[in-house]
């Protein structure tokens, strides 16, 4: 039979927080001091690397930074693909995104991140946002979503198992590129000898 573990909503887990309101576009800025994550460069891929965000310099009052294991969601259209920040340089959220930190001792970050991506708590995401035109997924809506908070041990192991199912992707991807880029050589060659052959009866 199978164990049923207790739900809790977000804003039991974690505090949840809009990110930094820009009043005008971010551009990079060489002289800057803090890197700004926004919402295209969380969608163009989940393995956010520092490079690939802007430089600004720090607006003035008042900034809440993300730290390390904060979890980052989109507010703004029909994706909510919930994204762990690992990047130990100073970076801001851009107000399309709405960010968690665990504050409960009950769920590791690892885990809430994985559990917010799985089918339930996805659909009940993209219910939750409002909006015909551009989804608004708001901060009350958020902290209504309800996980499943399994013991920590178990916690764990969803995350230690799914680490590994990442990685074996990884390779596989990884091998069916390799394995591509050897047959696209494969086939310029014969073609190049099709191409460099002399037609039959030339000579004659």
């Amino acid at each position: 039979m199978t164990q049923q573990h207790p739900k809790a909503s977000l804003s039991s887990l974690a505090t949840i927080r809009s990110g930094h309101p820009f009043r005008e576009k971010v551009e990079h800025d060489g002289a800057g001091d803090v890197r700004v994550l926004q919402i295209r460069e969380l969608r163009l891929s989940p393995a956010l690397k520092a490079a690939d965000l802007p430089l600004v310099k720090r607006p003035k009052g008042r900034t809440n930074l993300l730290e390390p294991d904060d979890i980052v969601i989109p507010a703004r259209g029909e994706h909510h693909q919930a994204v762990s920040f690992t990047l130990p340089e100073p970076t801001l959220a851009s107000s399309q995104l709405l960010t968690l930190r665990v504050t409960s001792n009950t769920v590791l970050p690892s885990y809430l991140c994985w559990a917010l991506n799985q089918p339930g708590p996805q659909h009940t995401l993209h219910n939750e946002s409002r909006g015909s035109n551009m989804p608004l997924l708001t901060r009350k809506s958020l902290g209504a979503v309800r996980v499943t908070v399994p013991p920590l041990a178990t916690q764990q192991k969803i995350i230690d198992l799914h680490q590994l199912w990442e990685q074996e992707k990884q390779l596989t991807q990884q091998l069916l590129s390799n394995r591509e880029n050897m047959l696209k050589g494969m086939f310029q060659q014969l073609l190049g000898k099709a191409n460099n052959a002399v037609p039959h009866g030339e000579h004659e």
